[in-house]
């Protein structure tokens, strides 16, 4: 177990506690209100940066998105049933009434988040030709890079090579934050972020990556 914990890196440990603070702020504390709230801020964000066409398309996909896994599969009705269908015990009603009220607006809660990571998700699928375009070519350039060195007397750098790959796994790892954080995000700003250090970090971890491998 100790040699485990050993090759995971510290970062891993630290996001994962980061998204059970998110899941827990989520399911319970964060009002429902203020997660309407947020979703409808940064919808009106993508609307004023793609438009009003683009921004409703998007839109509508989420929410069939969001029926065909959530509504037509029975997933809602059937995790409703598990917390909420049992038969109240007599003399425990109002209690139990209350605990009921609870989990249903916190059940909400989630929902409303789920919501908000389909839409997300699909905006950075809308991005994903242009992260491509960037992408591939990085790559080429870093394995030609790499090959270069690999006949030539160039120095591959240790250095560059491991901190472009923590680069690749911090930005990893603030996407799935990013994705579950019930706050208004720029819908630019995750796209920006990927598309300007991804292929960046991918470059050079691949161009200074061992010359034997």
């Amino acid at each position: 177990m100790a040699d485990i914990e050993e090759r995971m890196p510290s970062g891993f440990w630290l996001s994962l506690a980061f998204v059970c603070i998110e899941i827990l702020l989520i399911v319970c504390v964060v009002p429902n209100a203020f997660i309407d709230a947020a979703i409808l801020k940064e919808q009106d964000w993508g609307e004023a940066l793609m438009g009003e066409a683009a921004s409703d398309q998007l839109i509508e996909d989420t929410g069939r998105l969001y029926s065909t896994i959530h509504l037509e599969s029975g997933l809602n009705a059937t995790v409703r049933d598990f917390f909420l269908g049992g038969k109240q015990t007599p003399g425990w009603e109002k209690l139990e009434s209350q605990w009921g009220s609870f989990i249903a607006g916190r059940g909400d809660a989630v929902l409303k988040v789920c919501y908000h990571i389909y839409y997300r998700s699909l905006l950075l699928l809308m991005w994903l030709p242009y992260m491509l375009v960037i992408l591939l070519p990085a790559i080429l350039g870093g394995y030609m890079a790499w090959n270069i060195k690999r006949y030539t007397f160039a120095h591959s750098s240790p250095f560059l090579n491991t901190y472009s790959s923590r680069i690749i796994s911090w930005v990893v790892m603030a996407l799935g934050l990013s994705f579950i954080a019930p706050l208004p995000i720029p819908p630019m700003i995750v796209p920006l972020v990927v598309i300007l250090l991804i292929p960046i970090a991918a470059s050079l971890l691949i161009g200074n990556l061992p010359k034997r491998l």
